[in-house]
């Protein structure tokens, strides 16, 4: 029993320093630049300020701005620089449609949208279905699911392919594809990687891996892995590039199983929850890498470490669990340029509530005095 204590003294003494060692590697950032600009969007009685999955087009040289507004089941679309509401498209959840999770806009004529049922529709700028398909393999384990900024429809001459989505398991496919529309045509991708299954500590903040392409190649960003993977238009590994910024960001690994989200439900025994619960609070998560086709250059989002402490992670509300933020900032041939610490709290990064425009990164703001406009702040980095 001695023995037993002694070592988890020291577990505890590790963590500590482990953690004391990354709160000053946070410290040491330097702050956000002034914004640039600002867009402030006027938000309806009806919906949340809190943005959900925004996706950035200019269209006859106007900025605007689509989101999902979950809560009415529909498609709005903003004008950034007047903050007015253009149009919005209801999809009524009685239909085809019912509850709409996510979606990606190519033009007025090709939207993408994906229900809860997995059902993959090709809608137009009038709300029309112009194709639908089941993109769930009844074998295969997932979710299929696209997100603007994370997860976009694949598109190519001879088929559309998107991410099979919430894999935490070796041998999963982390693609569907099809083409002509057709279910009989259903076919998987590339499985996920073994490095991120091994690295997956059953927290769904460690589930949410994304990706971008960038001219022939795309890259992957795995939350959990400093590398970000690069595979070329046929999902061939190409390389491993290690994008950690400043100070040292490798993350400890301590429990090694890929837990199903129905395994989540039981909850595991003492020891597996100081595991979990120790990678969870002092490991960093790398949230996103985004592309600026404008300025040519790569953003990587870090979430910090939280705490030294053993917390019950099943029981607590994640929104409450704030992490310090980060942006990095590499050229684009990736090389480092600067990493940005964010104000604690003054963003709503967790949310997801952030996209690249033609002047920079947008971040939103968290509202404190109302709840009728969600605000945007634009920071250029040098």
């Amino acid at each position: 029993m001695k023995r037993k204590l002694f070592f988890f003294s020291l577990l505890i003494l590790f963590l500590s320093s482990s953690c004391s060692e990354k709160k000053a590697q946070f410290e040491n950032l330097l702050g956000l630049p002034l914004p640039l600009k600002r867009f402030e969007l006027r938000i309806d009685s009806l919906s949340s300020y809190k943005i959900l999955y925004p996706q950035y087009v200019i269209e006859n040289s106007k900025q605007k701005l689509i989101t999902l507004n979950y809560n009415l089941n529909r498609l709005d679309f903003y004008e950034l620089d007047e903050g007015s509401l253009e149009k919005s498209i209801t999809y009524d959840p009685n239909l085809d449609f019912r509850k709409i999770s996510g979606y990606s806009y190519v033009n007025k004529d090709s939207i993408f949208l994906i229900n809860e049922v997995n059902d993959l529709f090709l809608t137009n700028y009038d709300g029309e279905i112009k194709s639908k398909i089941n993109v769930k393999i009844s074998s295969v384990f997932g979710k299929p699911h696209i997100i603007p900024g994370y997860l976009e429809p694949v598109i190519s001459k001879s088929h559309i392919e998107i991410p099979n989505y919430f894999v935490a398991q070796k041998g999963i496919p982390s693609r569907v594809q099809f083409n002509d529309w057709a279910e009989e045509s259903l076919k998987v991708g590339i499985q996920v990687e073994d490095d991120f299954v091994d690295g997956y500590y059953g927290i769904f903040e460690y589930l949410y891996w994304t990706y971008q392409q960038v001219g022939d190649f795309f890259y992957v960003n795995w939350p959990n892995l400093n590398e970000v993977y690069k595979y070329d238009l046929n999902w061939r590994l190409v390389e491993k590039i290690n994008l950690s910024g400043n100070g040292d960001k490798n993350n400890r690994l301590i429990f090694k199983r890929g837990l199903l989200p129905e395994e989540l439900r039981q909850k595991p025994s003492l020891s597996e929850m100081r595991d979990i619960s120790s990678n969870y609070t002092s490991n960093f998560v790398f949230l996103n890498f985004l592309y600026n086709p404008y300025t040519n250059e790569f953003y990587r989002i870090v979430g910090h470490p939280i705490a030294n402490n053993f917390l019950d992670i099943f029981q607590l509300d994640f929104e409450n669990l704030e992490r310090d933020y980060s942006i990095m900032v590499f050229d684009r041939d990736l090389k480092f340029k600067k990493e940005y610490a964010m104000p604690k709290g003054k963003y709503l990064i967790q949310y997801g509530a952030y996209f690249v425009t033609q002047n920079g990164l947008a971040l939103q703001r968290e509202n404190e005095e109302t709840d009728d406009v969600a605000v945007f702040e634009v920071f250029k980095f040098d």
